[in-house]
């Protein structure tokens, strides 16, 4: 085998086996059995290593995918081989699929690049495979941007457990999810405006003279302007104006301090939002209002957003947990709300705010974070269609201020 594909090969393995970050140099030329010198023939670094995995791997799914959807005149076959094609390279090769579908997110600002470029082709594959025979486009653009996330969660949830071979065994399942969000009133989505949804600007990071507070506030500002993996003691004590003893008082290190700020502020930031959706007199409202408030909050709040969305890649398991818990506790409390005849399948649920979590990590990754207040149609329809069906969830938006007792600064009725 030649040098190149031997070091491919070797950093899918050990990116599997120890994460990204914990993949050195000399593990990975001794695993390819590459001296140092001949790595340097072929790659600047162990970065530019990793992203031509990445492309490899990607490329890889693309074309099998592309295949086995070639020639299926009708759509819903299409969009099934494609998805079961899929499943299958992962349980194939689940440490490819490891590599490209999470440890690419701890693989620093390049491979959030890598991966923003890639997600559009996988995009454009299942727009086609929901095409109509001629050929117009089925679903608004963001909509099969959160069909995509969803798969991808559904993905990393397989991974993560241990069990790759799960995505095959949920087919039908996520089968039913995807088919849910394909209604024909998802065409309504794109003449729903942003009226009155600019963005909140936040006071959520800002130090309440509290000395935790302060240091987390600084912790907030530093990671998401600097990066997670720049931050160090020294420098959160000194952005913080805290003694060394303060800090450690507080917190074991940067990594309890960042989980800290994370599970602290996305706190803040539901409760904030929690009461536009007790307020109102139906559960599909309620998730619209709500949805509509947090995305304004997050568009103001770009330090949150930051770290909640991107740099919570960084850290490693911990913050790995975090992201799946929160999801998994968005998910729970999405159909803990409903009325039972409405209540989203658990699979669905997670399945929902997966996609809603992915369409906003697009928008604080592409640097438009200012625009997410548009997407918040889109997000409510995710989280609502599959529970009332798409018509349903486009009334609980149209006309939302009918259906809810009026709120100061209310981010729809206004």
């Amino acid at each position: 085998m030649h040098q190149r594909a031997r070091l491919h090969e070797a950093m899918v393995e050990l990116a599997a086996e120890r994460g990204y970050n914990a993949v050195s140099l000399a593990a990975l030329t001794k695993r390819a059995r590459v001296s140092k010198r001949d790595f340097y023939k072929h790659f600047s670094s162990k970065e530019e290593c990793f992203l031509a995995t990445y492309d490899i791997i990607v490329n890889h799914s693309l074309r099998g995918i592309s295949a086995a959807v070639e020639g299926e005149e009708e759509w819903h076959e299409r969009l099934r081989l494609g998805y079961l094609t899929f499943a299958g390279q992962i349980a194939g090769n689940p440490e490819a699929a490891r590599l490209a579908l999470i440890e690419a997110f701890a693989a620093g600002d390049g491979a959030v690049e890598r991966m923003q470029r890639a997600n559009p082709s996988f995009e454009a594959l299942v727009a086609r495979s929901l095409a109509p025979a001629d050929g117009s486009a089925r679903l608004p653009r963001l909509l099969v941007k959160g069909i995509v996330a969803g798969c991808g969660r559904v993905a990393r949830a397989g991974l993560l457990s241990g069990d790759p071979r799960r995505l095959t065994r949920d087919a039908d399942e996520l089968m039913d999810w995807v088919l849910s969000l394909c209604d024909d009133d998802a065409a309504r989505l794109g003449g729903l405006g942003a009226a009155g949804a600019s963005p909140l600007r936040a006071t959520a990071t800002e130090p309440s003279g509290d000395e935790r507070e302060t240091i987390l506030a600084a912790t907030a500002r530093l990671a998401s302007r600097e990066g997670y993996a720049r931050l160090t003691v020294p420098q959160l004590r000194a952005a913080a104006g805290v003694s060394g003893h303060s800090f450690y008082t507080h917190f074991g290190g940067v990594e309890d301090c960042f989980q800290a700020t994370l599970e602290t502020l996305s706190d803040r930031t539901l409760t904030a939002a929690e009461p536009f959706y007790l307020t109102a007199e139906d559960w599909a409202s309620g998730v619209h209002r709500m949805v509509a408030r947090l995305c304004r909050q997050l568009a103001g709040d770009p330090d949150f957003a930051n770290l909640a969305f991107r740099e919570v890649f960084s850290p490693g398991p911990e913050a790995d947990r975090w992201r799946s818990e929160m999801i998994a506790k968005l998910a729970a409390n999405l159909r803990r709300g409903a009325p039972s005849e409405q209540q989203p399948t658990a699979f669905a649920a997670e399945a929902s705010i997966g996609a809603m979590w992915g369409v906003i990590h697009h928008f604080v990754a592409s640097g438009s974070l200012e625009e997410l207040p548009i997407a918040a149609p889109v997000l409510s329809y995710l989280a609502l269609a599959p529970a009332i069906g798409g018509a349903a969830a486009i009334e609980a938006m149209v006309a939302p201020a009918a259906k809810s007792r009026p709120t100061v600064d209310d981010p729809v009725a206004s």
